[in-house]
């Protein structure tokens, strides 16, 4: 059951984000990074983390160090990153990091450029049994 609400959930962003005038290409485009690379990050203190689930889904296990800001809020918080120096990686549950994708492109959007995603997302997080923080 959580599968299909998360397709239709895919299904419901890809539809928004094509009907907005944004390219598939565009979203292609985004730059991922590696859970290695993010780790790497995470080492060096120079990256922010965002989940971009439902606050649900953040507080049931979440990339340790992560802020919780939903996808759908996403616009009306980039003014938090206008001045980031560190590495922005979104991430999210969903196929082909999509979700992840459309949110560092609604950052550059605000200004925020350089925003990246995770390839892999949650699930591939999970998968490989990295630490999860509660």
């Amino acid at each position: 059951m959580m599968e299909h609400a998360r397709r239709q959930w895919l299904a419901v962003v890809v539809s928004l984000t094509l009907g907005a005038g944004l390219s598939a290409q565009a979203l292609r485009a985004v730059e991922r990074i590696s859970i290695d690379e993010l780790k790497a990050l995470m080492a060096a203190k120079s990256v922010v983390i965002v989940d971009v689930r439902t606050e649900p889904e953040f507080r049931n296990g979440r990339i340790p160090g992560a802020i919780n800001i939903n996808y759908v809020d996403i616009m009306g918080q980039a003014e938090r990153f206008a001045h980031e120096k560190r590495t922005i990686v979104a991430y999210c549950a969903c196929a082909n990091e999509m979700t992840a994708a459309r949110a560092a492109v609604d950052l550059a959007a605000r200004g925020v450029p350089g925003a990246k995603a995770l390839k892999g997302g949650w699930d591939e997080w999970r998968e490989r049994k990295e630490p999860i923080e509660k």
